[in-house]
């Protein structure tokens, strides 16, 4: 009896420092194997994100250069169209028949002065008189080339490529002599017109290839034209990009983002996206490595390039950054690098 109340207690002590082990194993911190390299900055431009607008080469009215009734129009807004196609048509009967007029009037001044140029060359007719004749042939012919023109100027023709804007006349109509007509869009060169801030214009690279952002696509344009003044409004000046891409999902008016470059250049720290973590707050962050240890740091993102992202905020020279950092790890986990 004696012998098992001694037993137990050393019975006791072995399974409650067997307990104390498991216990002590479970809650050691896991240690995972990673790489880290330490942050450091470069020394980069500074880049501006500027609103804009596209706007093509110009805006082009077209109008008949004689009166008459529209009787027919050739075309619709937003059509795109060539340069000489047909636009729109005049009523043609007045002025056939007013060419009609003068082409009987010039062929008999032709006839005329065919029969008297022989008797003047035959001495029998004066000089006063052949020069007469002459002057009138001369204003027969140069009327019915006048209304020769006046017919070929009832047919309207584009005079560019480009696309139909807005059309302000309807077939039936009076038209009169150089009334518009309608607008065409100069699409062969499109621009993104941008606006730049005063305080920013005089250290803007304002020359060269520029990056311009259209529609969640991205354009290589090139600066083209800076305007001389600012907008009173605004106080910006308008920076012109021509953009060498033209395609029919690029109109006049659409929004744009430019990437203009200063002169000046800052130091920044950039990073893989890759390792960028966000919680369910949010909030972005990526490990550290401190004394083998985890450490979970809070960062405030910037711009994106390619495949980095800037860091404006939380990041700091010398810091050692996780760069493989596994699924699991956790603020306070062992590291082992």
């Amino acid at each position: 009896m004696k012998s098992k109340l001694l037993f137990s207690p050393i019975i006791l002590l072995s399974i409650l420092f067997s307990c104390t082990q498991e216990v002590t194993q479970k809650k050691a911190p896991k240690e995972y194997a990673v790489k880290v390299e330490k942050v450091a900055s470069k020394t980069k431009p500074i880049v501006l994100e500027l609103l804009g607008e596209l706007k093509a080469e110009g805006n082009h009215q077209l109008s008949f250069l004689v009166d008459g009734k529209l009787t027919r129009l050739y075309v619709k807004e937003g059509q795109n169209i060539k340069k000489g196609q047909k636009i729109a048509q005049l009523d043609t009967e007045d002025y056939q028949q007013a060419l009609k007029v003068s082409k009987a009037k010039l062929d008999e001044a032709n006839d005329q002065l065919s029969r008297l140029t022989k008797m003047y060359k035959a001495g029998s007719l004066a000089e006063a008189d052949y020069q007469k004749i002459v002057s009138l042939q001369q204003q027969a012919e140069a009327g019915y080339n006048i209304y020769k023109n006046k017919l070929k100027y009832t047919t309207l023709y584009s005079s560019i490529s480009g696309k139909v804007g807005k059309i302000w006349a309807r077939p039936g109509g009076g038209i009169s002599k150089g009334e518009p007509i309608v607008s065409l869009l100069d699409n062969t060169s499109l621009y993104a017109s941008v606006g730049v801030p005063e305080n920013k214009i005089n250290l803007i690279e304002l020359s060269g290839k520029v990056e311009v952002k259209i529609a969640d696509k991205e354009y290589t344009g090139e600066i083209n034209k800076v305007y001389p003044s600012a907008s009173k409004l605004t106080r910006s000046f308008t920076v012109d990009i021509l953009l060498p891409e033209v395609n029919e999902q690029l109109r006049e008016g659409m929004m744009c983002t430019a990437e203009l470059t200063e002169t000046v250049q800052r130091d920044q720290i950039e990073i893989p996206m890759s390792l960028v973590v966000r919680d369910i707050d949010g909030l972005d962050y990526v490990f550290l490595a401190r004394n083998k240890t985890a450490f979970k740091k809070r960062i405030i993102t910037g711009k994106i390039s390619g495949n980095h992202v800037e860091i404006t905020k939380g990041l700091f020279e010398g810091d050692l950054l996780v760069t493989n950092p596994p699924l699991k790890l956790m603020d306070g986990d062992a590291l082992n690098y």
